[in-house]
């Protein structure tokens, strides 16, 4: 780094590229909503973000790791963006390309060895953040929740303990046979694995891992040590995120997880509508009046032992190391995480509170859709007397024989309605392409 804090100038085949393949729920949306609040600051300091803009950076890697392949969209929108993305990196004379994309840590290595070839001869570095198992469990449900999953948290847990069993061969074998929603958290905190992928492609001293810091050290710490990976001091970037990735409260998530069981399967496109609108946007902000989704003692000792895991294999591979290992805790004195001896689902009354916040909220934003994307005031209104007509409403729901079902049911319709929204909206938008 030269003393204004730049890394130095680099040929086009001496530029650097940077992937940041996660793992998942490692401080990753923090850590990419800070760049991009510091994009023009990190310019200046010879560094950009891939792509034009973060939906490029999605499609790109949902393209390398084959995400979207059952959607007809997806999979026409993704085609040859990873290749695209590569050849425009350092194209108007950025010294470092960065790429932030959790999905990255699905790569098998034939996906990595196709991410890293697409860059031909400029130097490829790879990033992978870790944290606290016992803290990322929770964390992993509520997303597989809020991506269309239905495991209820008791049996997530199980199955949570049972993929870390035979130093984690029962895991890959789950995920293999692609048994139940969690066998993706064997795919997303499985480091060994990723360790194993990226230095097949990549020399040690090009995979870099950051330890994310224990609950109540200071947010600089992980983005300092984030930024050292591309050689950047980031203390000189000091505008915050605008918005925050809100996890669900425990009886929120357990609503969320009920509306996607009564669903049933959707797209990817169809599921963000559940995610964005009905968890993070409407939910979201309950987070902070509602219990936690906590760990038995039994899995906070499976996390703890996965913990060792991580720690001996970041070891062995000899990668350069960023933080503590010793924030991934192993022993049960050393971990900040809580513990429930005797589990308690939510009741009635929270999930009723959690539904009708999101009844409120959706007929809201199905209001503002619907006014946007059908023009005609007559078809409008045969659309939301439709809905309406399908609508138990929550002065009713205690009047039925199950008040949480008639509530379910209720978002159900209301998530469906924006879903047909959404489809609507993006047929007029590509007949206005033509």
């Amino acid at each position: 780094m030269n003393s204004r804090g730049q890394v130095p100038e680099r040929s086009i085949q001496d530029h650097l590229v940077v992937l940041h393949v996660g793992a998942m729920k490692t401080g990753t949306t923090y850590l990419q909503g800070k760049a991009y609040a510091n994009e023009d600051a990190l310019g200046e300091l010879g560094v950009e973000l891939a792509g034009a803009d973060w939906g490029e950076q999605v499609s790109a890697v949902q393209e390398i790791v084959g995400m979207g392949r059952r959607d007809p969209v997806l999979r026409e929108r993704n085609r040859g963006a990873w290749q695209r993305m590569a050849r425009a990196a350092g194209r108007d004379g950025a010294d470092v390309t960065l790429l932030s994309m959790e999905f990255l840590a699905f790569a098998d290595l034939r996906e990595a060895r196709r991410a890293v070839a697409a860059f031909g001869d400029r130097e490829v570095r790879v990033v992978i953040t870790v944290r606290d198992t016992a803290a990322v469990i929770p964390a992993l449900w509520q997303t597989s929740v809020t991506s269309g999953g239905t495991t209820t948290w008791p049996m997530f847990r199980r199955m949570v303990r049972l993929s870390g069993r035979a130093n984690g061969r029962a895991g890959r074998l789950l995920a293999a046979l692609r048994i139940g929603t969690p066998t993706r958290f064997r795919e997303t905190i499985d480091i060994p694995r990723m360790l194993r992928v990226w230095s097949e492609v990549l020399s040690p001293d090009q995979v870099h891992v950051v330890v994310v810091p224990r609950p109540g050290a200071p947010k600089s710490r992980l983005w300092n040590d984030w930024c050292a990976t591309f050689g950047v001091d980031g203390e000189r970037l000091t505008e915050e995120p605008a918005d925050a990735n809100e996890s669900l409260g425990f009886p929120s998530a357990e609503l969320v997880r009920r509306v996607n069981a009564a669903r049933g399967s959707a797209t990817i496109r169809d599921q963000n509508v559940v995610k964005n609108e009905l968890g993070l946007r409407t939910l979201g902000p309950r987070r902070r009046r509602e219990r936690r989704a906590l760990l038995d003692p039994a899995t906070l000792r499976a996390a703890l032992a996965w913990n060792g895991v991580i720690r001996r294999a970041v070891q062995r591979a000899g990668v350069v190391v960023h933080g503590d290992l010793a924030d991934l805790p192993t022993t049960e004195a050393e971990s900040p995480i809580p513990v429930e001896d005797v589990y308690l689902p939510p009741t009635d009354d929270e999930l009723l509170a959690a539904a009708r916040r999101g009844a409120r909220g959706l007929r809201r934003i199905v209001r503002l859709r619907s006014t946007r994307t059908i023009r005609a005031r007559p078809r409008r209104r045969r659309f939301r007397r439709r809905l309406r007509a399908q609508l138990t409403g929550p002065r009713q729901w205690a009047q039925s024989a199950d008040p949480v079902e008639a509530a379910v049911a209720d978002l159900v319709a209301l998530t469906g309605a924006l879903v047909r929204l959404q489809r609507k909206r993006a047929r007029q938008r590509a007949r206005g392409r033509r």
